[in-house]
């Protein structure tokens, strides 16, 4: 496993710059994080299985598979070994596997609850002391946290799980003036929706267009610099509206044949837009 570095020193003050952990952030929406972050002056250190195709003298990489918790407490151990404390916390790893219920796998089951539950809260369990008074912790989720998709059960019960236990952390978090941030983007343009869409995914994702990573990213930086948490909903239509469902689940099964249309329509427009580019 590669040894997350102390803090670094910039070469004409030798100050110590503040420390970002982020976690997926060697693709999709964590690599325009990652070089965010290193814009604004921190240190990153990024938990991966694969090291980040960014290069730069502040960014480190710990390899960890965030589906094995002995990895994750490895790689938590390196960072709280290193003694430096975190002014952000980022976890960015999220995985899909669209299927039915009944013919739901039980590795298939597992590994969603295991990278996008258990690994943010495992990890934060284990970073928590290190978090700097006034530092941020955000958590990017998805819209299917409130707006959840047929064929993606698993996942959407994940994403909501962490939205509660995000917002039981800012309660937790407040006397030491952490604040706790959740972003909520609808489908993003990365190759974890096309790999969704391969392997079944719901054509609801294409209701919108999907967002790009930068945007996504300049939403979770936002949130960064903000001195509050909060939720940012992506587009925010659509974070009403789903929280509206969750009160209300008829309406949703109201009007899912209305929204199956408009993303069947919605999928062909992305389809014809990536085959000129």
């Amino acid at each position: 496993m590669t040894k997350a570095t102390d803090f670094c020193e910039t070469p004409r003050s030798g100050t110590r710059l503040p420390r970002a952990v982020v976690t997926g952030g060697s693709g999709g929406i964590g690599v325009p994080v990652v070089r965010g972050l290193l814009g604004l002056g921190y240190e990153v250190v990024v938990l991966s299985r694969r090291a980040p195709s960014l290069c730069d003298p502040h960014l480190s990489h710990i390899v960890c598979d965030l589906a094995d918790t002995g990895d994750i407490e490895r790689a938590g151990s390196a960072i709280v070994s290193a003694g430096a404390p975190i002014a952000v916390l980022v976890h960015c790893a999220g995985i899909i596997e669209p299927g039915a219920i009944d013919g739901l796998k039980a590795d298939a089951l597992q590994r969603q609850i295991a990278v996008n539950f258990t690994a943010p809260v495992f990890l934060t369990s284990l970073l928590l002391p290190l978090v700097r008074r006034g530092g941020h912790i955000a958590f990017v989720n998805s819209l299917a946290a409130v707006y959840p998709l047929p064929e993606s059960s698993v996942y959407a019960a994940a994403k909501a799980a962490l939205r509660s236990f995000a917002l039981a952390l800012t309660i937790e978090a407040k006397p030491r003036k952490i604040s706790v941030s959740s972003i909520f983007p609808g489908a993003v343009d990365t190759p974890m929706l096309e790999q969704e869409m391969q392997s079944g995914g719901s054509v609801l994702n294409f209701v919108n267009p999907p967002a790009t990573p930068e945007s996504v990213a300049a939403t979770v930086i936002r949130a960064v610099e903000s001195a509050h948490g909060g939720e940012y909903f992506r587009p925010a239509i659509d974070g009403i509206f789903g929280r509206i469902c969750m009160g209300c689940p008829k309406l949703l099964r109201f009007v899912l044949p209305l929204f199956t249309w408009i993303g069947k329509r919605g999928m062909k427009r992305h389809a014809r837009m990536k085959r000129r580019v």
